[in-house]
């Protein structure tokens, strides 16, 4: 790459700078090609932020390309019946989940890698807030995806594209209307 650069300057006229010019020219190329890779690789996140046990999580601002392997765990009874951090009351009987920093109503498709099962769910909770676990699933998506009983699984966990995730928040919103809101039960 040094002699591409070189030949460059030659062939165009420029000036043929000194070895220390070089040097220079040289390490500047590749920190802002570094800089530029490390901005495209990384996920952006939203500016929204949150603090468990002195750890700082960032949200991020969209699950768009989203994928990540990992060990999936469950909660279950101690939860049940408590608010999410999405506001919605936790009912280990549906099928969600918590993540620590994909946007609140996302869906992901979760693969357990050991069974091959898979389950479409949605994300309306904060959590796995041990190390080594990146999703924490309700207890029925535990059961379906054959984690219930081991307590823990390796899974890979892939965002649903945007235009999905609409059309599966929109039939979401239909069928508890047409159920009727949880409050009236």
């Amino acid at each position: 790459m040094a002699r591409e650069l070189l030949a460059i300057f030659h062939h165009r006229g420029a000036f043929q700078p000194s070895g220390l010019r070089f040097v220079a020219i040289l390490l500047a190329t590749l920190f802002l090609a570094a800089q530029l890779a490390g901005c495209a690789a990384a996920p952006k996140r939203s500016g929204k932020s949150y603090v468990i046990n002195g750890k700082r999580y960032y949200i991020l601002a969209t699950s768009e390309g989203y994928k990540e392997k990992g060990l999936a765990s469950w909660y279950g009874e101690p939860f049940h019946g408590r608010k999410t951090a999405s506001g919605e009351v936790y009912d280990m009987n549906e099928i969600t989940a918590a993540h620590k920093t994909l946007p609140l109503h996302t869906w992901v498709e979760v693969v357990n890698t050991e069974t091959r099962q898979s389950l479409l769910l949605r994300i309306n909770d904060r959590g796995p807030f041990v190390d080594g676990r990146v999703i924490d699933l309700s207890k029925a998506a535990a059961k379906r995806l054959g984690v219930y009983r081991p307590g823990t699984a390796k899974v890979v966990v892939v965002a649903v594209p945007q235009d999905r995730q609409k059309r599966l928040n929109d039939q979401r919103l239909r069928a508890r209307g047409s159920r009727g809101s949880l409050a009236s039960r």
